[in-house]
């Protein structure tokens, strides 16, 4: 299932950001879309959080990919497990940690069948960085320009293309930071295979108009052969 997975996701997708507390605000936006291909649904940290491994049991009833924003920081083996017993696919640990932290992760997610995805918010030199993570055994690396940094710097993820570049060379690549319809049709000749999109979706009046737009951009496209 692992393997299936990671061959699953040179294709692009599109993954849904649930930045919520409330489980059945989360819920109703991940049923919509639940029929749709190559859509991946996050419980976001907060909702990882307020729900814990009930939340993530709740969404695998409507999701074909789960991905559970840990944004792990410690323990990473214990989170590992608690991702495990949520039932989802795919696990995010960040980048900017010691190197232990991700080993950790890493080792139990092989154990478990798990996706380790390395978050790169805060790391300042982040082609140097993903590369080690890579070599760490971290299968995706995720470009995420925060809500914080985009609000003070007026950047967003379309700022790094230099940086998706040359990182997707190395490996699976998801970028997140105020993507809307219109940055990712930009993006999409990078080697972009996960694009994460949050408020364009959950607040939109049609979640799953918005999401079928994004879906048919990327169904249009091809991830550039490294």
């Amino acid at each position: 299932m692992r393997e299936d997975l990671l061959n699953k996701l040179r294709e692009k997708h599109l993954q849904i950001a649930l930045d919520f507390i409330d489980l059945d605000i989360a819920y109703e936006i991940a049923r919509q879309t639940r029929d749709l291909n190559n859509v991946i649904i996050e419980a976001g940290t907060p909702l990882v959080k307020s729900q814990g491994i009930a939340g993530l049991l709740k969404l695998r009833e409507t999701s074909k990919i789960l991905l559970a924003d840990t944004k792990t920081a410690d323990a990473g083996d214990v989170e590992v497990e608690i991702a495990w017993r949520g039932k989802a696919d795919i696990m995010t640990v960040l980048g900017i940690m010691d190197d232990s932290t991700i080993e950790s992760a890493v080792r139990r997610a092989r154990e478990l069948k798990l996706i380790v995805q390395a978050d790169l918010i805060g790391v300042k030199d982040t082609v140097d960085r993903a590369k080690e993570l890579f070599r760490l055994g971290v299968d995706i690396v995720g470009f995420h320009v925060g809500l914080d940094v985009q609000k003070k710097r007026n950047i967003t993820v379309a700022s790094l293309k230099e940086e998706i570049a040359e990182v997707g060379k190395s490996g699976l690549v998801s970028v997140a930071g105020g993507l809307t319809p219109n940055s990712i049709a930009e993006l999409s000749d990078l080697p972009i295979s996960i694009y994460v999109v949050g408020g364009a979706i959950t607040r939109s009046q049609s979640p799953r108009k918005v999401t079928e737009e994004i879906v048919n951009i990327l169904s249009n496209t091809t991830i550039p052969r490294r």
